[in-house]
């Protein structure tokens, strides 16, 4: 029965540690592996039994370690390194967590007098398995992988303070059972459960405040982008004015110039000096105008950088009069996207972009497409930035889907050969409209 037990709760140990990397780390699968789980069940029992016979605890805790790191490559397929650490960190969060929950249910057994290390612990786990399915509740709001864009040091931190809230938990058990225990035991227990479900409580807010924390600082780069953009915007339009000025204050001189060009017969003269003309009133009429100054702000930026790197950009279409999508929502869906096409597209053979943007009476539709280099092969359900500075630009898709989402919006990718399309419904209807509807 002992043995049963055991291999139970080592079984529930195991389902602890894939249950937080999928819920709160959001490691990718290797779905590829139709038996991984058969493999894990089979790893995590044979193991379970060798460390019984073990007497050595040291050699006992060395193999429960390669055991679960093991079972987390067998699963997930992330970078080894990156696994190898991750695997480590939930497995210490996830030990302290169920040292919680066994010093609570032991605490309430030595006090019940109801005595059963291997139920104990058992009921431990359980009760440990329920809250991390419990808080991963309140962070099904979040952005996708949140946790995993917190800093280190806090990540460390926040283990620390789980060190010792445990360190807590113990020691007010072995101060105050005897003493206090016998006493009124209801009262007790209820004090000590209290107690135990605050520190839970605590550590919820913890992690919520650290991914609240991290989402303020991203959201106020974006805003700190849009505003630089703006105001390049504008300066982009007045440096537009002068030069526009400036030629058509020169138009008479070119234009006496041609015409003596052509009465003289020097027909190459006056081909190159008239195509040079053409280009110059070609690049003063490119400025981009979609009907709206926030995304003519992001678009003519966009187009100026895609210039620069020789890719021919072409924006098609426009924006509704009245827009009822929120100015940092715009920015953050397409600075992201035009960002995002514009590198693609600058290590692809066909270096081009195109964005289209249509409207109904009440839907904003907008397409953003870019070619890519065909050796690249993209998974749209697990999209991750090339970038070297992973921690700030690892959000861009997540945050473009979050602000849709929050638009009432829907998005699709589509991936076909050497072409990237992202296509998207904004709803623009006021609040008004909502309530009448």
């Amino acid at each position: 029965m002992d043995i049963f037990c055991r291999t139970i709760t080592d079984i529930l140990y195991v389902i602890e540690i894939l249950s937080v990397c999928k819920l709160y780390l959001g490691l990718k699968e290797r779905k590829e592996d139709k038996y991984r789980y058969v493999k894990v069940f089979i790893l995590s029992v044979s193991t379970s039994l060798f460390i019984y016979q073990i007497e050595d605890s040291i050699i006992a805790f060395v193999i429960h370690v390669l055991c679960i790191e093991g079972i987390v490559f067998i699963c997930y397929s992330e970078y080894m390194k990156k696994i190898a650490i991750y695997a480590l960190w939930v497995l210490i969060v996830v030990e302290m967590v169920n040292m919680l929950s066994t010093l609570m249910i032991n605490t309430i057994g030595n006090v019940m007098k109801c005595n059963n290390t291997f139920v104990e612990n058992l009921v431990a786990v359980l009760l440990a398995l329920c809250i991390i399915y419990i808080v991963s509740i309140f962070l099904r709001k979040m952005p996708e992988n949140a946790i995993r864009h917190i800093e280190i040091r806090y990540m460390i931190g926040f283990t620390i303070i789980l060190l010792a809230d445990v360190m807590v938990l113990s020691l007010m058990a072995s101060v105050t059972l005897e003493e206090m225990a016998h006493k009124n035991r209801v009262l007790y227990i209820i004090a000590y459960t209290s107690v135990g479900i605050g520190i839970f409580i605590q550590l919820t807010a913890v992690i919520l405040l650290l991914i609240s924390r991290n989402m303020y600082r991203e959201k106020e780069q974006i805003i700190k982008k849009y505003l630089e953009e703006q105001i390049k915007y504008y300066e982009y339009l007045r440096d537009k004015e002068r030069e526009t000025k400036k030629f058509r204050h020169d138009i008479r001189g070119h234009l006496y110039f041609l015409n003596r060009l052509k009465k003289e017969g020097k027909d190459r003269e006056f081909e190159l000096y008239f195509q040079d003309v053409v280009g110059r009133v070609d690049e003063l009429g490119s400025s981009v105008n979609v009907g709206n100054d926030i995304v003519n702000a992001l678009l003519s930026k966009a187009y100026v950088e895609a210039k620069k790197k020789s890719i021919s950009m072409t924006v098609t279409g426009s924006f509704p009069g009245k827009c009822n999508v929120s100015a940092y929502h715009l920015c953050t869906i397409f600075f992201n996207l035009l960002n995002n096409a514009i590198e693609a597209a600058d290590n692809a053979r066909k270096r081009e972009v195109w964005v289209v943007c249509q409207y109904t009476t009440k839907e904003i539709i907008v397409e953003i497409g870019n070619y890519f280099c065909e050796e690249k092969h993209l998974d749209k359900e697990n999209l991750k930035t090339i970038k070297s500075e992973k921690e700030y630009h690892g959000w861009g898709m997540n945050n473009v889907k979050d602000s849709i989402e929050k638009c009432k919006g829907l998005i699709d990718i589509d991936i076909k050969k050497d072409k990237f399309v992202v296509s998207i419904i904004l709803d623009n209807k006021g609040e008004e409209e909502d309530k009448s509807e």
